[in-house]
């Protein structure tokens, strides 16, 4: 019994060590993204295009990537006069040959990449029955095949330069499934799952891996009725541009998970990890047949871009 006093002491000491030492950690200085290399896919809409202008404020090089060059070239125009540099890549990240060529033509113009922030995606939402396949594997290539693609290829540069930032944004629906999104929910925890291991791949090399966990976010992909909705129920629902401020902010200081949504969800996700059966019970009350046919309702984002925003 003596033996197993000790060690629960130990833990706690060390438990309590850990989490002093991150709270005096001096914070980094904001000075490193100037002139940084950013490259942004998703770049067009949305969560994307805040990162894109929050980088450029703060006098980043700015790489935009999207399928459709006509907004990349509005986002361009909108960032020009903060940035240091944008740059304009036009780039399916289902098609390797483009992934490849975005980061050849970034490595050609300013050869580095200092932040990866691989942003792109789409989500389906509703009875998983009622999905196209088709839709199922471009969604989950997307949201995760393409990101893990993406960040393969800016690895050696980053590695050979011993510094540089990859942000995987997710969801925290990867850390809390939810009823309405089973396809998506897998493709983010997905996405965190390859955060975590990848973390721990790269440890001493100088890359480091964040994992953003947005949650209701004022997007097209979310739409005003959905919006009303989890407002109700006391979730908050973040704007892009806090999305983007708040990462940044985060990064500097060094954090390896940042998360959106406020308390409510943070108190969500802290049932869902300790008391799960609880948080089954939960979604079983707020989601009804009825909340997931209005789930179902056609995204206009998707149909503008089905890669451009990242809810």
């Amino acid at each position: 019994m003596g033996r197993f006093r000790w060690f629960v002491l130990g833990s706690a000491a060390s438990v309590a060590a850990y989490w002093l030492v991150r709270y005096l950690r001096p914070e980094h200085s904001p000075l490193v993204l100037k002139q940084a290399v950013v490259i942004i896919t998703g770049a067009s809409a949305g969560i994307g295009r805040a990162y894109a202008l929050a980088f450029a404020r703060r006098g980043a090089r700015v790489v935009l990537a999207a399928r459709r060059a006509d907004l990349l070239e509005a986002v361009r125009a909108e960032i020009a006069t903060y940035a240091a540099d944008v740059l304009c890549v036009p780039t399916d990240v289902n098609d390797d040959a483009q992934l490849e060529r975005l980061v050849r033509t970034t490595l050609e113009r300013y050869g580095r990449i200092d932040i990866l922030i691989n942003n792109a995606g789409v989500v389906m939402q509703g009875m998983l029955h009622n999905h196209d396949p088709q839709r199922v594997r471009a969604m989950v290539n997307t949201n995760l095949a393409a990101a893990i693609n993406l960040t393969r290829l800016c690895l050696p540069s980053m590695l050979a330069q011993r510094s540089g930032t990859i942000l995987n944004i997710s969801s925290v629906g990867g850390a809390v499934p939810n009823a309405t999104t089973p396809a998506y929910t897998a493709t983010k925890a997905g996405l965190n799952a390859f955060s975590s291991a990848l973390r721990r791949q790269l440890e001493g090399t100088g890359v480091r891996v964040v994992t953003v966990l947005p949650a209701y976010t004022d997007t097209d992909m979310l739409s005003p009725v959905i919006q009303d909705y989890v407002r109700n129920l006391g979730f908050t629902v973040d704007t892009p541009y806090y999305v983007a401020e708040h990462t940044i902010d985060a990064l500097l200081k060094g954090e390896q998970e940042i998360w959106f949504g406020g308390f409510t969800t943070r108190a969500v996700a802290w049932l869902e990890r300790h008391v799960p059966f609880l948080s089954t019970l939960l979604q079983r009350w707020l989601i009804t047949p009825e909340v997931i046919a209005m789930m179902e309702e056609p995204l206009v984002a998707q149909k503008a871009d089905p890669q451009g925003a990242q809810q």
